[in-house]
């Protein structure tokens, strides 16, 4: 075991120094647990080949200092790939046993349907598939296929490998049209690392999105900031007024800054605002200073979607997150509380019924499966938790901490830890 210590930079995001100072002979990546930035050492840059004169690539910003020097600090996923490239690969074998591993830890929190959101590779699609394939999938899956480059929309279109059953659906394609917060693309400028930055040049984007939608796909679209938002609705209506189709319900991921505006135009495109309120709680803190207090009023307006008639998912988005559990999103729908304990935007608090309905029926509903899951009624697929105490009667707080004592999957439990006895919450 090799221990590290590092003191990072005033910003908290260390660079080539700070990991030179700990490691100079080897080359050494740290990403950051969201995944859309990263800090690499002085010897990795050497290896990827990346220096003062090295541009920026598409969608991509290599953090530097004085003379265009990188830092080693690089933003977005095209950037990241100019080390992760050279870097060892997970194995077809090591992707397929991890899946389940991560399939346990999800079930011990109660989730019988979960949604990879950021499906990288053709490789990786056919791996997941293959596991469906030897019924080792313990849970059922919906797949989305990244679009990170031009070259993956040609192999959405004409090269996925195709495997469906009950527990394996292919649902659509993916992008991401800006970063975390520091690069999100909005109309007005932040304080972050960039504000104009969008990983995809637009027009580029709309013709993906044009193709993708008249191909039959549901397409999802990772947002952060509101001119991200913006520019999907309008590649969204573009395409489905070129090629109109029943239905494609189409997604926003994350949503997190929006306009006021915007809401009408997600209701009348019939898009689905996928969302993580668990963020409110691991960075809402930090965004007050990149964004300012005006726009913090603007943040993941949950009560405001509803009210309009916006379909509206609840999920964790992990593992970018420190938690797995869908409880925390849960809980922080309710009280909108960051980590330090502040409240944001009070007014937008949903009620522990409808953050369970859209939790259930909205996951349901985001990937076009209301018709076999998301309620318990006749007919549907046997799919249910059974918690250890009634969440209708939990505070933020407890809710944040409940657990299941038992999951469901086609009416088998597959919870690892449902024999175990559990500490249950009293209500007197």
């Amino acid at each position: 075991m090799i221990t590290v210590f590092l003191t990072a930079g005033a910003d908290g995001i260390p660079d080539r120094w700070d990991l030179d100072a700990a490691c100079a002979d080897k080359p050494v990546f740290l990403l950051q647990q969201a995944g859309h930035m990263g800090s690499v050492n002085s010897r990795a840059l050497e290896v990827a080949g990346i220096s003062a004169s090295t541009p920026d690539p598409p969608g991509g910003i290599i953090a530097r200092g004085a003379g265009g020097e990188p830092t080693g600090v690089l933003y977005n996923h095209r950037a990241l790939d100019l080390v992760r490239r050279h870097m060892p690969q997970y194995s077809d074998e090591d992707i397929r046993a991890g899946i389940p591993a991560a399939l346990s830890l999800f079930a011990s929190f109660g989730v019988t349907t979960f949604h990879d959101n950021n499906i990288r590779g053709t490789d990786a699609m056919a791996d997941y598939q293959q596991v469906a394939r030897e019924a080792k999938l313990s849970l059922r899956a919906a797949l989305y296929f990244t679009c990170e480059y031009p070259a993956d929309v040609g192999k959405a279109l004409n090269s996925l490998p195709q495997y469906e059953d009950a527990f394996c659906h292919f649902a659509g394609s993916k992008f991401l049209i800006d970063g975390q917060m520091p690069t999100a693309f909005c109309h007005e400028p932040h304080n972050g690392i960039s504000w104009q930055t969008t990983t995809w040049d637009p027009a580029a984007f709309k013709a993906a999105v044009r193709a993708l939608h008249a191909a039959g796909h549901q397409i999802s679209v990772h947002c952060i900031g509101d001119a991200a938002t913006d520019l999907t609705l309008e590649a969204y209506e573009e395409a489905m007024n070129a090629y109109p189709r029943p239905n494609p319900r189409h997604r926003l991921e994350h949503c997190i800054v929006t306009k006021r505006d915007s809401t009408q135009r997600m209701k009348d495109l019939g898009v689905v605002v996928s969302t993580q309120p668990a963020f409110l709680r691991v960075s809402g803190d930090i965004w007050r200073s990149i964004l300012g207090e005006e726009r913090m009023n603007r943040i993941v307006m949950l009560r405001e979607w509803m009210d309009a008639g916006v379909a509206v998912a609840l999920s964790s988005d992990a593992p970018t997150i420190p938690w797995y559990s869908p409880q925390v999103s849960m809980a922080a729908s309710l009280d909108r509380k960051t980590y330090s304990g502040k409240t944001i935007g009070p007014d937008q608090a949903l009620t522990i019924h409808e953050a369970l309905r859209a939790y259930t029926l909205g996951g349901a509903f985001a990937a076009h499966q209301e018709d076999t899951r998301g309620t318990l009624v006749p007919g549907k697929l046997a799919d249910l938790i059974v918690w250890a105490a009634d969440p209708y009667r939990m505070t933020p707080e407890e809710l944040q901490l409940a657990r299941v004592d038992y999951t469901f999957v086609g009416g088998r439990v597959v919870n690892p830890f449902a024999h175990r006895p559990r500490r249950r919450l009293s209500h007197g």
